[in-house]
């Protein structure tokens, strides 16, 4: 997962608007910029005694004897020897070309291209900054001279194996003036005033260096003042969640939500692992008393094998063990006016047009009631969903192999309801042609989806009514459920809903929830992994703006974190779409296998999964190894379901 955006280019190398570094020091490698006492290692036998002859005898000094100081005009620099025998300037070691004396004329190259390192080149800044060309030599720095400032002789006294005591070490500033004096002022005309630069995404980073060329020199883009600490672009739980913690932490947070509330949603089915982020969010009670249906556990059958087995939570996890079926409508908007109660600034509905980042914060462009403005905070959180505001823009989305899904699903009235404990318990139904999901719901509503793969509805030569109502048609246990039920909403196609976006993080942003990733509904892990990734990267947030830091490697420890809850989920579902893996998933033999096989249907196993877990996955995915083998033997199908 996935981090170019926000990643700001270090310092040149050659600070643009210092004294230049002689070209022959530039062209002899990197090794010349650690000081030009490592021109002559390396060098042959040879070579060496031919530099020694052209410097002449040195002078030895007695220990008892004090050092005469040199006259100035006889000293030699490190970098070059001027002679003081002839009027001709004396060979260096390693070119063949005559040196000049001091303040005689350099003529300048004819050649097009300036000599690397020249500031005129910009070759340092284009190869930290490939995307951003000339833009990246605006970048000042006041601590090294800022562009502009007259040159100065940076000169610190030091002694060498070349030089008389009393001798100074000469900047490369001086070096340059004393074998060119012309050289300074020349330099001059091609220094660049300092403007500030603002990183745009995608086209709006063309256009933005586009008018930078052409603006005069001095000219600087107006900057709004920071109002907020926090800027969070979605309102769905992930938004919510983020935005509510923060809230509460005391940060000053604007959320932009696009939809106005209340709006239809998939993922009615909450896990319990969820109901404690509620309780720290300060909402669960408001929850509880909404009259949300109660959820006890999962059910799970097979056709084929015509096997059905429901799995109760656990009573002994740091979690309940109930749950609760939602209307996304009304769960969502709830969550969301929680927020705003925390003093969360909602700004709804609102459409995100650009986020432009720079060093000192973001600015984001959006749109309501037709109407443009801008807001400005010193960090972004994209909560933006399956949409993926980072990803889209700026990021990659990838395509989880072998998940490319649609799902049909809408809501039933009057529909078949189980007694007592199990009512509100969420149904898988396991077919040929792919599975439903059975989720109750309060006020006798019944959510009802179909899962299928792609291909199953592009060869479909019908209407997508047609479609759901044959796949109803062909897993008798659904049919048979909806004989006295009536549909009251239209039917919701999603497709490819299998993916994860990048970058995860990056400088002053993160995402959450659906933003990162979404694996597959077959375990309702979706509002489980939006709310808990929001809670983690509330406190990350929070510690950035303590400590003023906003660098990506600063949220590596969240992405760590994130990416580590979503394994189980992935391991879980690529193995749930074979058959093998199916039939020993829903007879688990031991008590050890049963309750790792909760802890995950629970969320339990998103930020912690002991050893003992781990322990016994292990046992129940080599225990579906060798049912493959079973299966394979007796003739039975063992192809993975992912080929629907």
């Amino acid at each position: 997962m996935l981090r170019e955006l926000g990643v700001r280019a270090p310092a040149p190398r050659h600070a643009i608007g210092l004294s230049r570094v002689p070209a022959r020091a530039l062209r002899r490698g990197p090794c010349s910029s650690r000081g030009l006492r490592l021109r002559d290692r390396g060098a042959g036998r040879r070579r060496r005694a031919r530099l020694a002859r052209a410097r002449g005898p040195r002078r030895r000094h007695s220990a008892r004897a004090p050092a005469e100081p040199v006259p100035p005009d006889q000293r030699r620099s490190r970098d070059r020897w001027l002679s003081r025998r002839s009027g001709r300037g004396a060979l260096d070691a390693r070119s063949r070309r005559p040196r000049r004396r001091a303040g005689e004329a350099v003529p300048r190259r004819a050649s097009a291209s300036p000599t690397r390192g020249d500031a005129r080149a910009g070759g340092g800044v284009r190869r930290v900054v490939p995307p951003l060309g000339d833009v990246g030599r605006e970048l000042g720095d006041p601590a090294r001279g800022e562009p502009g400032d007259p040159l100065a002789a940076r000169s610190t006294a030091a002694t060498s194996p070349h030089c008389r005591p009393g001798d100074r070490r000469l900047s490369p500033g001086d070096r340059a003036s004393r074998a060119a004096g012309v050289r300074a002022a020349a330099d001059a005309r091609y220094r660049l005033p300092p403007r500030p630069v603002a990183l745009l995404s995608g086209s709006a980073r063309r256009r933005a260096v586009g008018a930078h060329r052409r603006r005069e020199p001095g000219w600087t883009a107006p900057v709004s003042p920071v109002l907020h600490d926090v800027i969070v672009v979605g309102g769905g739980p992930a938004g919510s969640t983020t935005s509510a913690f923060l809230a509460r932490a005391g940060r000053r947070v604007l959320l932009f939500e696009r939809e106005p509330f209340p709006r239809f949603h998939v993922g009615e089915s909450l896990l319990p692992a969820t109901l404690p982020i509620l309780d720290r969010m300060g909402v669960l009670a408001t929850v509880a008393e909404h009259g949300f249906q109660l959820k006890h556990g999962a059910t799970f059958h097979d056709q084929e094998s015509d096997y059905q087995r429901t799995f109760y939570f656990l009573t002994n996890k740091p979690w309940p063990s109930y749950s609760y079926q939602v209307r996304r409508s009304d769960f969502d908007a709830l969550l969301l006016e929680h927020a705003s109660k925390q003093g969360v600034d909602v700004c709804q509905p609102a459409t995100v047009e650009s986020v432009a980042f720079d060093l000192d914060g973001v600015s984001v462009a959006a749109r309501r009631d037709g109407l443009p403005f801008t807001a400005r905070a010193r960090f972004l959180v994209d909560a933006t969903g399956r949409d993926g505001l980072i990803a889209t823009k700026l990021g990659r989305r990838e395509r989880i192999p072998n998940l490319g899904k649609v799902a049909l699903f809408a809501h039933f009235r009057g529909a078949e309801r189980a007694a007592g404990r199990d009512e509100g318990n969420i149904r898988i139904h396991v077919f040929d042609d792919g599975w439903f999901w059975w989720i109750p719901l309060a006020s006798d509503l019944t959510s009802l989806g179909c899962v299928m793969h792609a291909r199953t509805v592009r060869r479909w030569p019908g209407s997508l009514d047609e479609l759901y109502a044959e796949m109803i048609r062909r897993c008798p246990r659904v049919a048979a459920g909806l004989v006295c039920g009536e549909r009251v909403t239209e039917i919701h196609r999603v497709a490819n809903f299998s993916y994860m976006n990048g970058p995860l993080v990056g400088d002053r942003f993160l995402a959450v929830g659906d933003a990162i990733a979404f694996v597959d509904p077959i375990f309702s892990s979706g509002v489980h992994i939006a709310m808990q990734s929001g809670e983690l990267a509330a406190g990350a947030v929070d510690e950035a703006l303590a400590d003023g830091r906003f660098t990506a490697a600063r949220f590596a420890p969240y992405e760590r974190a994130v990416e580590r809850g979503l394994r189980p989920f992935f391991r879980f579902i690529h193995k749930y779409y074979e058959p093998a893996f199916f039939e020993v998933f829903l007879r688990p033999r031991t008590r050890f296998v049963l309750e790792a096989v909760l802890s995950v249907l629970s969320g339990g196993a998103f930020l912690k999964m002991g050893w003992g877990t781990r322990l016994a996955l292990l046992v129940l995915f080599a225990g579906a190894r060798v049912n493959l083998w079973t299966r394979r033997r007796a003739g039975r199908p063992v192809e993975s379901r992912l080929e629907w």
